[in-house]
């Protein structure tokens, strides 16, 4: 947000979510049947690795590069994952995992505030957290009404947080903006390059929209509490 702050902008939200709000369990149901959609089922987009300044997204006609994500994040949570083996690219499960950050499942499993691997200086680099901490962030872009899941690593985190702050700063709730999400290459002590979400802020909503957001995170809440880390999102180094 380096603009000035009088010059928020407020402006009505031609999302498509928000026209069809009404018919997304309708269109869901035809779609997909009795079973419906799981957490498992929404679309996952993944910080790349290595300084990369763009994302891989799921698209009808396949993944396309996009440098930035554009939308409402209507939700997110944080959640752990424990890989015992260095990240090499293969899409390998986490040994145990916790999808509010404060339970895993798995070996070791139990209370993640407990837990050795949980703790500053536990991974292999003698700083970072073995169990890596990872927020999961729910955006729902212009012309989808189901959100996109965005597992920020462990260096991407302090980026939202602050950018929430600064929001909140003014009053404003993160689901009540449109944000957007882009990359920078950065570099870590040890002179690994990585990639670093960015936010900032796009336009804030008019009070009305803003309600049928509320309306409609409320309405799949209990889904996105349920998300878990996927096989392929292991943070590619060390925190």
């Amino acid at each position: 947000m380096s603009k000035k702050d009088t010059a928020i902008e407020v402006a009505e939200s031609p999302y498509l979510v928000l026209k069809n709000g009404s018919n997304i369990v309708e269109v869901v149901e035809e779609n997909l049947g009795a079973e419906g959609v799981s957490a498992y089922d929404l679309d996952r987009v993944k910080i790349p690795a290595g300084g990369a300044t763009a994302f891989e997204i799921p698209t009808l006609d396949g993944e396309e590069s996009a440098k930035d994500i554009e939308g409402i994040i209507i939700y997110w949570k944080t959640a752990r994952a424990y890989w015992p083996e260095k990240f090499n690219g293969e899409n390998n499960p986490p040994q145990c995992s916790s999808v509010d950050g404060e339970v895993g499942q798995g070996n070791p499993g139990g209370y993640c505030a407990k837990c050795p691997l949980a703790q500053f200086g536990s991974a292999d680099n003698g700083k970072g957290q073995a169990c890596k901490q990872m927020r999961q962030m729910f955006i729902v872009r212009e012309n989808d009404i189901l959100p996109l899941v965005i597992t920020l690593p462990p260096t991407s985190i302090k980026p939202a947080k602050q950018y929430f702050m600064r929001l909140a700063s003014k009053g404003i709730k993160y689901a009540h903006v449109v944000s957007r999400i882009s990359l920078e290459k950065a570099k870590s002590t040890d002179g690994i390059t990585y990639s670093k979400a960015v936010f900032s802020l796009v336009q804030q909503l008019e009070p009305e929209i803003c309600e049928k957001i509320d309306a409609f995170t409320e309405s799949i809440r209990p889904m996105l509490e349920t998300v878990s880390i996927d096989t392929g999102e292991a943070p590619d180094w060390d925190n």
